[in-house]
């Protein structure tokens, strides 16, 4: 055994508390910085809040302001509103004292319950009730049925003995006509098309534009009338009612928790027709330096406390400015890359990935994750995950991109179309998008397939088989 001395030349990345905090502080959502913040301002006395600034220019900002300054008073003098509120009284009660009062609230059914009681209102077998139960208990988050109905009956083989033959007939005849109207569909398309009257000439045009031209959908006013040979102004009414289509209807189906989302963006439509960029609560509700403290002079531990005090309070409003300017950056970048998402809806939706964005920021990928991951912008086609932004593309051949979306809508359409006796295979749609210039693989066109819940052509040859004897 030999002790000595060597010199090593490395890299390594450390990160600094003040560097930890930012990345902390930028992975956050609102409800939970804001969390963050009311800990920061009760264990750091160089932090206060500043209510007026927190509240100002915002609508009911004097209201706000008034009744955080009551909750105060609250506080101090103690609270006994609760007391009060249920205090026998004799305007309301009886001789004992305890008179009858109507229910302060009442108990809301959630959207899975209001399904099963819809199907259990219906008249059918109990086969078919039992089926339509488990298949209410089996849709994805988006209210969609993406299973195949053949591996469906399958899987329940032990609870209930059907096909598939009769799992399409409940999905279609039962789970597709409940309220609200989109559950049950296999794909988007298909969601969108149930929510339409067909009798109202503007839905009508929607599924013809759905059913015929969803690759025209992002092309101007002008150029798609011509196309689907009506006027502009019809055009203009089916864009604004595809606007209020709801693409996922599942939304809360499965009784998660309540949880209250506040927009950490907010796209909106200006006069001109521009997509404009607000970044809400910047500032942070006011948060500051405290002014009592800032100039005071302290000794001994105190001053060694209060000066590692005053430099996490300058991290921290430093680490919320740096949040909302790449905030900021980020959701310019959105509403230029994605445009016509953010007007059409998800059938605008354009290929675009993390790297993309950060190559056109000027951040890591890493930091785009991070400002994205579990946040919510408003748009003016609702509430959307940031996530939402992004999908995967295909190479066409004219050297642009294609996203996976619309790939699959046309993988969806060409099956539909298909002779019922002579169903087309996976290698033939491939190569039917190859030569529309779309570079695809038949094992590509069979993933998406199955994710349309689509079977494959030897299957639908034999329930065509099927259904003809």
């Amino acid at each position: 055994m030999e002790t000595k001395l060597s010199h090593k030349l490395g890299q390594r990345l450390a990160l600094t508390p003040q560097l930890t905090q930012s990345l902390k502080v930028l992975s956050m959502n609102c409800m939970e910085l804001e969390n963050y913040l009311e800990e920061s301002i009760e264990s750091n006395p160089m932090l206060e809040m500043d209510f007026s600034a927190a509240t100002a220019g915002e609508p009911g900002s004097q209201e706000r302001a008034l009744e955080i300054a009551e909750q105060e008073r609250w506080k101090e003098s103690g609270d006994n509103r609760w007391e009060a509120m249920y205090a026998p009284s004799s305007r309301d009660s009886g001789q004992d004292g305890f008179g009858e009062r109507e229910p302060l609230w009442r108990e809301e059914l959630s959207l899975s319950d209001s399904l099963h009681e819809q199907v259990d209102r219906q008249p059918m077998s109990d086969d078919e009730r039992l089926l339509a139960h488990m298949i209410i208990d089996s849709l994805d988050d988006d209210g969609y049925f993406r299973t195949d109905p053949a591996e469906f009956a399958s899987q329940i083989s032990g609870q209930l003995k059907t096909d598939a033959a009769s799992v399409e007939y409940v999905v279609e005849h039962v789970i597709q006509q409940l309220e609200p109207a989109g559950f049950g569909a296999r794909d988007l398309t298909e969601c969108l098309l149930m929510q339409l009257d067909v009798e109202q000439e503007v839905d009508a045009c929607i599924r013809r534009l759905l059913l015929h031209f969803p690759d025209a959908l992002q092309q101007s006013d002008a150029e798609l009338a011509e196309l689907a040979e009506c006027g502009i102004e019809l055009i203009q009414q089916a864009r604004a009612r595809m606007r209020r289509l709801d693409p996922f209807p599942g939304h809360g189906l499965h009784g998660d928790n309540n949880y209250y989302i506040r927009p950490e963006i907010v796209f909106k439509r200006n006069t001109s027709n521009e997509i404009e960029v607000e970044i809400p609560g910047t500032g942070w509700q006011g948060i500051r330096l405290n002014e009592r403290w800032k100039e005071h002079q302290w000794q001994g531990k105190d001053k060694e406390f209060m000066s590692q005090a005053m430099k996490e309070a300058k991290w921290l409003l430093h680490a919320l400015d740096q949040r909302s300017e790449t905030l900021m950056k980020v959701a310019l970048c959105l509403a230029q890359r994605q445009r016509a998402f953010l007007e059409y809806g998800v059938l605008g939706l354009k290929p675009l990935t993390l790297q993309d964005v950060a190559e056109d920021v000027g951040l890591h990928e890493s930091t785009i994750s991070r400002v994205t991951n579990g946040k919510y912008a408003d748009t003016p086609i609702g509430l959307i995950e940031l996530r939402r932004f992004f999908s995967a593309g295909l190479p066409t051949r004219g050297g642009g991109m294609i996203s996976v979306y619309r790939v699959q809508q046309r993988v969806r359409a060409l099956i539909d179309s298909e002779p019922a006796k002579r169903p087309i295979s996976d290698q033939a749609i491939a190569d039917r998008l190859q030569a529309e210039g779309i570079e695809i693989a038949r094992r590509t066109v069979a993933k998406y397939r199955e994710q349309l819940g689509l079977p494959p052509s030897s299957q639908r040859r034999r329930a065509a088989k099927s259904h003809q004897s």
